[in-house]
């Protein structure tokens, strides 16, 4: 076995390129400018060093999963409907403990779903929902 430092030069370039492209979601398309609130929302986040994600949900609702290093405020999914002012439904951690709400009661069982399946792609949606990533 070769030592790594003897890694063919011509590659780097190009193992470098993929691993940005892991690490940035460059394959994720654009969001519609529609998204650009939860976009930089997201993007400012303090709390969201572990991971953050945004999706759009049936192409309608905003759910935002984000975890990091803080001390009272180490997790947060959210469902927004049409702006970051609209929460319908919050779960998170707080200096009293977790704390979930949902003050819209239609969205709850949804809600329930997403932050029961966080691992899957399409968040536990079955056939005729769609969860769609948006880039940060």
């Amino acid at each position: 076995m070769k030592h790594p430092a003897s890694f063919p030069s011509r590659l780097l370039p190009i193992l470098l390129l993929l691993l940005a492209g892991c690490r940035t979601g460059a394959s994720l398309p654009e969001p519609s400018p529609g998204l650009n609130p939860f976009v930089k929302m997201a993007r400012g986040s303090v709390c969201a060093d572990k991971w953050n994600r945004l999706y759009l949900i049936d192409e309608k609702l905003v759910f935002w999963d984000r975890q990091g290093e803080c001390a009272d405020n180490s997790y947060a999914q959210t469902l927004y409907g049409k702006s970051p002012d609209e929460i319908l439904c919050l779960q998170h951690d707080s200096i009293a403990g977790p704390r979930k709400e949902c003050r819209d009661a239609k969205y709850a069982q949804l809600f329930e779903t997403l932050i029961a399946h966080l691992g899957e792609p399409n968040l536990g949606l079955g056939p005729g929902h769609t969860a769609r990533r948006l880039p940060l």
